[in-house]
């Protein structure tokens, strides 16, 4: 006796989603939403979309924020990009006394999805990153990190780097940061670098029939069934009519 798992849904169409930063309601602050968002098939749509600058809600930048999605739906295909130079996070953590900050530059997170369903790839890296709570020594975070390198900040929560996730559909989720605060900190999220993607059959050309083939086909098919006519009304039908 053997069993077999569910099979692995399938998109009918592949999809890309990416965005440079998110994070819920921290401390007070306002909750951002992706920032700059780009999706395919849309909405807010396709393409590269940048924001020139941040400061809202705890982030802090003067680098350009790219988020880019494409596909093809004939070929099934999909991918997505986020990117920033360099970004500095600021939370006013109620529980410390000085505040608590998180620095990244090189924010690199890229997805790609072929026409199958769960082959997409990617990866979610920085190139530096220090976390500092309440004055304490900084936390270092390891630059091109393995997937689902755990960090744990005391005071603050966890971060997981090149943070990957596959869906029941195929669809690969890619954080270069995920910052999950402690309980106590209402287990709130702060994303930096979201790159998500996922593939799906090729669409089927419709055949192209030459005009003169087909006027020649429906030429014969009239013609056989004026013989199949003129036999049956001359009582020469031999197939029991």
């Amino acid at each position: 006796m053997c069993t077999v798992g569910p099979a692995q849904a399938v998109l009918a169409a592949p999809v890309a989603d990416a965005y440079v930063v998110s994070a819920d309601a921290i401390a007070g602050l306002v909750a951002v939403p992706p920032t700059p968002h780009s999706n395919f098939p849309g909405p807010p749509g396709p393409g590269p979309v940048t924001t020139l600058g941040i400061a809202v809600g705890p982030f802090a930048s003067n680098a350009l924020l790219t988020a880019t999605t494409a596909g093809d739906v004939t070929a099934g295909t999909s991918s997505a990009s986020a990117t920033v130079d360099s970004l500095n996070v600021n939370l006013p953590i109620p529980t410390a006394i000085s505040p608590t900050t998180l620095s990244v530059t090189g924010v690199n997170s890229t997805c790609t999805a072929p026409a199958a369903p769960g082959k997409a790839t990617g990866s979610g890296v920085i190139a530096s990153g220090t976390v500092t709570v309440d004055s304490l020594v900084p936390v270092t975070l390891q630059a091109n990190a393995a997937p689902n390198t755990s960090v744990s900040v005391p005071g603050l929560g966890t971060i997981i780097l090149n943070e990957q996730s596959t869906d029941a559909n195929g669809v690969l989720t890619v954080n270069a940061v995920h910052l999950t605060l402690l309980p106590a900190l209402n287990g709130l999220n702060l994303i930096i670098g979201h790159a998500q993607c996922g593939g799906a059959p090729p669409t089927q050309a419709v055949p192209m029939v030459n005009p003169q083939v087909g006027l020649s086909l429906g030429a014969m098919a009239i013609a056989g069934t004026a013989v199949v006519y003129r036999r049956r009304r001359n009582g020469t039908d031999t197939d029991g009519c």
